[in-house]
């Protein structure tokens, strides 16, 4: 940059050296891109809270294999890239008399995620955290009681003990009978 004052006059000019001015140009975007992007690490963590009920209530909360509590309950949840590349957390409810059936915490990506545009680093930092990821805040799950006398037919001829077992090995996987259950009624058809 070049600045001359003229002695006769009060007019001054200004110069300015064309490779400063990319630099400056340069500097500035650079600056303006760090300043403004930002983490979702930082702004919103790699936990979530979130609020799950039940119908019934009273269900016990298990996540990742730890116990959580009992719904409702408003409970940590860790934010997983895998989540949200499943569209989904896997979670599940026991509660006696009820089927044990899986369910999911909808993953969708967070949106703080998005002010990342410029900078591929914090992209990465978002995903190895699972920050990336967002969860709803409530869940209300209806669970599915098992029906009560679950009945096997009983024969005597060893061809019906193996289809006897075999139907009752489907309702122990279809979850409409507990393994206590399954444990006792194939004792009785062994005995036959």
């Amino acid at each position: 940059m070049i600045i001359k004052l003229d002695k006769n006059s009060q007019n001054f000019t200004i110069k300015l050296n064309l490779t400063n001015m990319r630099a400056i140009i340069n500097i500035s975007i650079l600056g303006f891109s760090i300043l403004f992007t930002s983490c979702a690490t930082l702004f919103t963590g790699s936990t979530q809270r979130v609020y799950i009920d039940s119908n019934p209530k009273g269900a016990e909360i298990i996540i990742d294999g730890q116990k959580q509590g009992k719904t409702p309950a408003n409970v940590k949840v860790d934010r997983e890239l895998d989540a949200l590349m499943d569209g989904g957390k896997a979670i599940q409810l026991k509660l006696d008399g009820y089927k044990n059936n899986g369910y999911e915490l909808d993953a969708e990506l967070n949106p703080v995620a998005i002010i990342n545009l410029f900078n591929i680093l914090f992209w990465g930092i978002d995903a190895v955290t699972g920050a990336i990821t967002k969860y709803d805040n409530h869940y209300n799950f209806e669970m599915i009681p098992i029906e009560d006398n679950v009945s096997v037919p009983k024969k005597t001829n060893s061809g019906d003990k193996y289809e006897n077992l075999t139907k009752l090995k489907k309702l122990l996987d279809d979850g409409v009978i507990t393994q206590e259950e399954y444990d006792k009624e194939k004792a009785k058809i062994l005995e036959e």
